[in-house]
């Protein structure tokens, strides 16, 4: 198992990578075996990252959604628009780069996408990819299939997405391997998922059936997944920020945001703005613009 240090130092390469590439880096969630006490030394790093769009991308409607491999892992990256389109949705994976301990950058990012849980039927629409990736050999899977005709990882997949649809339906947990109340410990998964008790193909492919059918049953006939609209606090959130960006690289204008965290605010502050009076000793964040004019 990764020690936090190790996976946030990773978390800090990969914001490095993003903004060499030019990239405004909001935030940066791992997502994978770390996040549900399933990794090994054969483990790669994968993380979810959102990034802020241009005011160029948003008016000529330019999506960012790509994959970039690096070393230890891979990043997921989105512009906030369309994670947010991604994760309003119910989609289980990006919510778990959310509900992750191991993330970096603005909290506020965080704060709202917690709102969202997952949609019980895209976890069990994962299953079934899962499924149809057990017995299909990609190249990457090559030495799997020459040894047992399938893919282990697959079916460690179908029955930890079972576990975790069958464990706290209203409050999905992805770390239930540090509980001890499920099924499979955290010993026997990892057995699974390399196959070092080599189990056949026809096991396999039966019993991962047999999961997905029961997965099905733990969903009532009359669930309906239940979208949360933020499109009002995502917009003021890109409207803020790229207020920020555009003052940061003007010549004639600056701005800088400040947070109180409940302390006083700066008299200096109170003493231009008398407004922020009846927030002092609040936790308020404001932003100051300044400018100047060459005469």
């Amino acid at each position: 198992m990764d020690t936090k240090q190790t996976i946030f130092k990773v978390l800090s390469e990969y914001k490095k990578i993003l903004e060499d590439k030019g990239y405004k880096v909001l935030y940066l969630g791992l997502y994978g075996s770390q996040n549900y006490n399933l990794d090994d030394e054969l483990s790669d790093y994968d993380a979810k990252a959102i990034i802020l769009p241009s005011l160029h991308d948003i008016i000529f409607r330019k999506v960012t959604s790509k994959t970039i491999d690096c070393e230890n892992g891979s990043i997921d990256v989105k512009d906030l628009i369309t994670f947010y389109d991604v994760i309003k949705k119910g989609n289980f994976s990006y919510i778990e780069s959310i509900d992750t301990e191991y993330s970096i950058g603005d909290k506020t990012i965080k704060t709202m996408f917690k709102q969202f849980r997952p949609n019980l039927k895209s976890i069990l629409g994962a299953m079934y990819e899962k499924r149809k990736a057990l017995t299909h050999e990609y190249p990457s899977k090559k030495e799997e299939f020459e040894k047992w005709g399938f893919d282990p990882k697959q079916y460690h997949h179908i029955i930890r997405l079972y576990e975790m649809l069958n464990y706290e339906p209203e409050n999905k947990s992805y770390l239930i391997y540090d509980i001890g109340e499920t099924l499979y410990c955290r010993e026997h998964m990892l057995e699974i998922k390399r196959n070092t008790n080599n189990l056949t193909k026809e096991f396999v492919e039966e019993h991962s059936d047999e999961t997905i059918k029961k997965a099905k049953e733990l969903i009532p006939d009359d669930y309906k997944y239940e979208p949360i609209n933020l499109d009002k606090e995502i917009s003021k959130y890109i409207e803020d920020n790229i207020k920020l960006e555009l003052l940061k690289n003007s010549e004639v204008q600056s701005a800088r945001q400040y947070r109180t965290f409940g302390t006083p605010i700066p008299k200096s502050d109170l003493k231009k703005f008398p407004i922020l009076e009846e927030h002092n000793g609040k936790d308020v964040s404001y932003i100051v613009y300044e400018s100047i004019e060459v005469l």
